[in-house]
Parts: C-alpha cells; sequence; structure tokens
C-alpha cells in the first residue's frame, strides 16, 4: 500500500462534513432548544453546517458565523432554493464580531468552545452575550474536559468510521489519534481514501483542546455577566459527571 498525502483544500471541507455528518445524536437537543426560543438562531463556528442546515430545514432562520473561508463556501453550495432566504453565512472572529441583530438563542455546539485558548475565552463569551436578546440562551457544547485531563499522554491511531467518497464512491476510512501538547491535546483524524489501483491518499485533518475544570469554565461564564441557568453531560439533558461523554453549558446574558 502507498500512502500519498494529499493538501489540497477544497478536499477538508467535503471529507470534514460527510464524516461528521454521520454524527446526528445531538440534532435532536439543538432542534428543541430552537423550538423553545424561536429565531433567529445564531450558530456561532457553523463550518459546513452540520447543525445549521437542520435547523435551516426545519424553519428557522439562522446566521451562521465562520472564520474558515473553505468552509463557509462549502456551506454555501449545500444550501437549498428552499433554506436560502432562512440562511445568512458571515465571515468573521468569535472574539471580535459585530452583528446588527440580537439573538433569542445562540449556539457553540461541535466542540467549538474547547478548541480557544484559555486567553481567547473571555472575548468570546463577552460576544455571544451582547449578541443575546433580552432572555434570550447561550449554549456550549464540548467534550467532557475531565476525560480529555486524563488521556495518556499520545494514543495510537484507531479506526474510527468509513464511508464512500462523494466524488469518486471510493472507500474513505478514517482513523483518529491524539496527543498532549504544550496546554492542550492536539487531535487528529486521518482520512485515508482508497484508490482502486492500491494507493491511498491521506488528508489529515488537526485541532487542539485545551480542557478547562468546570469551575473555571462557569466562573469565566460568570464575570463576562452569562448567568448559568444548567449544565448537562450528554444530549439527553443528563447530569454532568467526571464519566459524562460531554459537558454542554446553558446560560442567559
Amino acid at each position: 500500500m502507498r500512502v500519498i498525502k494529499v493538501s489540497e483544500a477544497p478536499s477538508i471541507p467535503l471529507l470534514y462534513h460527510t464524516h461528521h455528518s454521520l454524527e446526528a445524536d445531538d440534532l435532536p437537543f439543538w432542534l428543541a432548544w430552537a423550538r423553545q426560543q424561536g429565531g433567529p438562531i445564531l450558530e456561532l463556528g457553523c463550518g459546513t453546517g452540520r447543525v445549521l442546515l437542520p435547523l435551516a430545514e426545519a424553519g428557522h432562520t439562522v446566521f451562521g458565523l465562520d472564520r474558515d473561508a473553505a468552509m463557509l463556501d462549502f456551506l454555501r453550495r449545500q444550501v437549498t432554493d428552499e433554506t436560502r432566504d432562512r440562511v445568512v453565512l458571515v465571515r468573521g472572529d468569535l472574539r471580535s464580531y459585530c452583528l446588527a441583530s440580537r439573538f433569542p438563542l445562540v449556539l457553540m455546539p461541535c466542540n467549538t468552545y474547547s478548541t480557544l485558548a484559555l486567553t481567547e475565552r473571555r472575548s468570546a463569551l463577552t460576544r455571544a452575550r451582547l449578541h443575546l436578546a433580552p432572555q434570550g440562551v447561550f449554549i456550549v457544547s464540548m467534550p467532557n474536559p475531565g476525560l480529555l485531563t486524563e488521556l495518556p499522554g499520545d494514543g495510537e491511531p484507531e479506526n474510527e468510521t468509513s464511508f464512500q467518497h462523494p466524488h469518486t464512491v471510493n472507500p474513505v476510512q478514517v482513523s483518529s489519534q491524539w496527543e498532549q501538547v504544550d496546554e492542550g491535546i492536539q487531535c487528529s483524524w486521518h482520512y485515508d481514501h482508497l484508490l482502486p489501483d492500491g494507493r491511498v491518499e491521506r488528508l489529515t485533518l488537526s485541532t487542539i483542546h485545551y480542557p478547562q475544570a468546570l469551575n473555571e469554565i462557569l466562573r469565566e461564564f460568570k464575570e463576562v455577566g452569562l448567568d448559568v441557568i444548567g449544565t448537562f453531560g450528554d444530549f439527553e439533558r443528563g447530569s454532568y459527571d467526571i464519566d459524562s461523554p460531554s459537558l454542554i453549558i446553558v446560560a442567559q446574558g
């Protein structure tokens, strides 16, 4: 097997979206909050629209903000004629954006919050609070920081899933691994596109998570004027504890 590393930027959003669209366990959670709060909705770090598109398809007006132009371009092409009038896409920085609208619901799903460096989080929280409408709700989800801090120094690659490449229909095998870096944990996903001639095109996408103790996260929310009204450990709204898969925080401004 001959592995060829691929660095084509256009391939990243396509494979990222196809991979993560296999995950849908959290969508009922976001849709329920959207029904409760109404719109418009602001999604921070919308990426390729795994959460945004179902919200728009359910009839909600959704603003999606992301700093990655390639991800937004991909998302723009996924918006249908039926939902086009309900989707507003904005390229911007989570720490410094300024929109004219105020929102009954601001979301930061898909583990985005824990990829912000600790020095960036206060600015991101302040921006979110400033964009909340009266009685508006801000929700973030992230991997359980307690589980992240217990990971060993390095993890061997593990097969995660596979799917058909949307363009070639050849198999794409996904493996993941992690390693400790500075104050964080770098998680990497390897997308191995298996070609008929035996070659393998590999594209790797990495991100760093910065785990932080729950009490420190709650303190930061309080310091910027966000009142935490709930914490959950999963998308079924179970209680948060050290073994929970996720940490979900619900707050009001």
